[in-house]
């Protein structure tokens, strides 16, 4: 459970009185004795306090929820094997980027350090990423039997960076044509430099935004020849310097034209490792810091030229075509549709921070999550 303190805290606990300052805290527990009503019982943040979390949540509000079931990592439901997933749980926050241990709380029955971390900055990590990660080896080799790695493609960096521009809030189809119809007349940054506005407008018409794209371009153009000789620089750092382009272009123009390491998430990348469960983020910016840190760099490259594919064709934003997914079984998409599952009927449950999942109605999914004591 992700907490965000606001302000800082003081609270009690093994006796002695602890600060806490601002930033977001990842709780771990379970439920033994039924999801819902633990879960919901947080929600509510009780003014009874039987856990050290409850002062917590006193003070803080409640922004996610993961849940692990039990089986994930156990065969059987005690509540010693639940503890021992608990502690798992726990390990598993523990490596999470930036994660920082509050020492002795929430573990007072286990051998733990801690159950509760803090994080500086809203924290990625997912749960389910242990499911997913021994699986990348596999979900690669069926992406690369079904789509190609147009990353490997020779490009002038030139030409990449600016087509990337153009590409910005229009459709692939669109993007290429007029592309073709620039570079036709304009292909390196000495010939679009000088070039006129108003005929740059014409020959990249329709693409979005059109008429700044074009004024943006021919300043693109002017500053490499400027501060770089006229050639497209590889570095990060340098090519955000250059206007209109952000982490998705560099490391595009990075990945595609320099074939150097580099993760570009776009809204494809960015949707369906979420939905893999790979990584739990709200913006495409927060996805690439994740995946720096869980994708192997033998994966960086294909990433974002097989999802975008895979994305168009199968895991689309509305109406994802799991039943025909050459996938299913190695994504934990399901796990996240049984977690919309107890949305619906946990009051005041957070939304998954970047996934709308909205599945048919399943009696009894919900259950699945169910953990009772003998």
């Amino acid at each position: 459970m992700t907490l965000r303190l606001a302000r800082p805290a003081a609270l009690a606990y093994g006796g002695t009185k602890h600060r806490f300052a601002t930033g977001w805290y990842v709780y771990v527990g379970s439920a033994l004795g039924g999801l819902e009503a633990r879960v919901g019982r947080h929600l509510r943040t009780s003014r009874v306090r039987h856990w050290h979390i409850d002062a917590l949540l006193a003070n803080g509000e409640v922004v996610d929820v993961q849940f692990m079931r039990a089986s994930q990592h156990e065969t059987r439901n005690t509540k010693q094997e639940t503890d021992l997933s608990e502690c798992a749980a726990a390990a598993a926050v523990a490596a999470w980027r930036g994660a920082e241990p509050v020492p002795g709380f929430g573990c007072s029955d286990c051998k733990c350090p801690t159950h509760l971390f803090r994080f500086p900055a809203t924290p990625t990590g997912s749960l389910l990423a242990s499911g997913v990660r021994p699986q990348l080896d596999e979900i690669f080799r069926r992406l690369g039997a079904h789509y190609e790695n147009h990353a490997l493609w020779d490009r002038d960096p030139f030409q990449a960076l600016i087509k990337c521009i153009l590409s910005l809030r229009t459709q692939d189809p669109v993007t290429d044509a007029a592309a073709e119809r620039l570079f036709a007349v304009a292909r390196t940054p000495q010939q679009l430099a000088g070039a006129d506005p108003a005929v740059v407008e014409k020959l990249i018409f329709p693409v979005g935004m059109f008429r700044r794209k074009a004024v943006g371009i021919i300043e693109i153009a002017r500053q490499l020849l400027a501060r770089f000789d006229g050639e497209t620089p590889a570095e990060i750092d340098e090519l955000l310097t250059l206007p209109g382009v952000g982490r998705k272009t560099a490391n595009l123009v990075r990945s595609f034209a320099f074939h150097l390491d580099a993760i570009c998430v776009d809204t494809h990348v960015h949707r369906i490792t979420n939905r893999w469960g790979l990584v739990r983020s709200r913006t495409p910016d927060e996805t690439e810091c994740e995946l720096r840190e869980v994708l192997p760099p033998e994966y960086w490259s294909p990433v974002n030229a097989q999802l975008v594919q895979h994305g168009q064709q199968i895991c689309r934003p509305i109406g994802p075509r799991c039943g025909g997914c050459f996938l299913a079984g190695l994504c934990l998409y399901p796990e996240l549709l049984a977690e919309e599952e107890l949305r619906r009927v946990i009051p005041g449950m957070p939304p998954h921070p970047s996934l709308s999942c909205r599945p048919a109605a399943r009696p009894g999914a919900a259950a699945r999550w169910r953990v009772k004591a003998r």
